[in-house]
């Protein structure tokens, strides 16, 4: 999994630009940024996790390319769309639903919730540019990207823990 120290450090820079910053138009193109660059942590992070655990366990190389092209045509960080159906296609069934079971329920809701909320947010920022004079709120600052790393991070560990602790 990409080291977490990186995407924080990142997302400290933009919160400090962002509270430095005087033009609100400007100080927007910080918080977007901010949500573009957790999104992109967690999909590379997702992947990450699956290939390690994908790399300890596959011998043959027809079944690595198997891994490396379900991997690699996966897009998106939603849990049900793409980490969950990743976990399912690699390690199948009856491991995904131990898998499922020994992970900390707590910890897995409050992941799958921000993964949902990042998920409409950056869709919405994907499909849009932003133009005129901003509106008050118009996006979460950057120290809320930040306090969503936190849980996010919590909740991908957490996978990876209990995925590597499979027999």
């Amino acid at each position: 999994m990409p080291i977490k120290k990186h995407i924080e450090e990142n997302l400290k820079h933009l919160d400090q630009s962002y509270r430095g910053e005087t033009n609100p138009k400007r100080a927007l193109y910080f918080s977007k940024l901010a949500i573009l660059e957790l999104c992109g942590w967690i999909e590379i992070s997702m992947d990450e996790i699956i290939t390690n655990y994908c790399d300890k366990k596959v011998i043959a190389l027809p079944n690595k390319k198997i891994v490396a092209d379900i991997v690699k045509t996966t897009y998106g960080f939603e849990y049900e769309k793409h980490f969950r159906k990743m976990l399912l296609s690699l390690i199948g069934v009856v491991a995904f639903e131990r898998l499922e079971a020994s992970v900390n329920v707590s910890i897995a809701t409050k992941f799958k919730s921000h993964l949902v909320t990042l998920k409409n947010i950056r869709d919405r920022l994907a499909h849009t540019y932003i133009k005129g004079a901003p509106g008050i709120n118009s996006l979460d600052a950057p120290s809320v990207t930040l306090s969503r790393l936190r849980e996010i991070y919590d909740g991908l560990n957490e996978f990876k823990k209990q995925l590597n602790a499979l027999r």
